[in-house]
């Protein structure tokens, strides 16, 4: 029962308890489970399973290899005298945009100049 407003023929409103019909119960949406892949087709998913393995595997033998391949070059670098931290900071800038690095390097000539540091 709900305390409604009803019309009373004279311009005005009345209240009455009037029976509300039931809400119907708002459900949630099933959530969608993806199918098992090992379960549907266990020959197909153990392959696709080890092929996906085997090539993340590569790609960190690589990965290693790169990195000893730059600890090699930055070696050579410092063995020759030039600073290996330099030569970092220029591959960095030269990965950057060169409007967006003109002006970094003009923010922090500002912030230099303000602290007294040319």
């Amino acid at each position: 029962m709900a305390l409604v407003r009803v019309p009373d023929g004279q311009g005005g409103f009345r209240h009455d308890f009037r029976p509300v019909p039931p809400q119907p119960v708002k459900r949630k949406r099933k959530a969608r489970v993806a199918p098992d892949p090992i379960k549907a087709n266990p020959d197909a998913a153990a392959q696709q399973l080890q092929q996906l393995i085997e090539r993340r595997e590569r790609l960190e033998e690589e990965k290693a290899s790169v990195a000893d391949d730059i600890r090699d070059v930055n070696a050579e670098a410092k063995a020759m005298g030039y600073d290996v931290k330099a030569i970092s900071a220029i591959i960095a800038m030269r990965k950057t945009n060169p409007d967006l690095r003109r002006e970094a390097e003009m923010v922090l000539e500002t912030y230099k100049t303000a602290l007294g540091m040319d």
